[in-house]
This record gives C-alpha cells, sequence and structure tokens, in this order.
C-alpha cells in the first residue's frame, strides 16, 4: 500500500550532481569538435587561404572563356 503524503525522490536528480554519463558524453562532444574546428582549419589553409587565390582581370577571365572583346567584333 502507499502511504498518503509520502514523496519518494530518485537518486542522481539534482542539479549538483548530474549523471556520470553526461560529463563522459560533454567530454567527448568537446573533442569532437575540437577535431572537426582543427579539420575545417588545416582544410582553409591548404585550399583556400590568400596564398592559393589567383589575380583575375577581365582580360585573363576572357581568354580563359575564348571571348572576344566587343572592339574587335563585327556585326
Amino acid at each position: 500500500m502507499r502511504a498518503e503524503g509520502k514523496v519518494r525522490s530518485r537518486k542522481y536528480t539534482s542539479a549538483a550532481a548530474p549523471a556520470p554519463w553526461r560529463a563522459v558524453f560533454r567530454r567527448h562532444l568537446a573533442v569532437l569538435l575540437a577535431i572537426k574546428l582543427a579539420a575545417l582549419a588545416l582544410l582553409w589553409v591548404l585550399f583556400f587561404s590568400p596564398a592559393h587565390r589567383t589575380a583575375v582581370d577581365g582580360q585573363a577571365a576572357g581568354r580563359h572563356l575564348a571571348l572576344v572583346p566587343q572592339a574587335d567584333r563585327r556585326d
């Protein structure tokens, strides 16, 4: 039988003592996010940094696309 007015409490429900799996999960998540950030930084340095950019002007783009300038075109 259940007594009236009796309050049951569960273990590990207070905010002061989180479940041990949460601490492990937070640490694991932090490590994975740090690895991901390092990988993204490495990719940026290897492929997208200013050292890998070339200067492009209108004439160079036209030569690449094989376009004829407006002055040379005859209708």
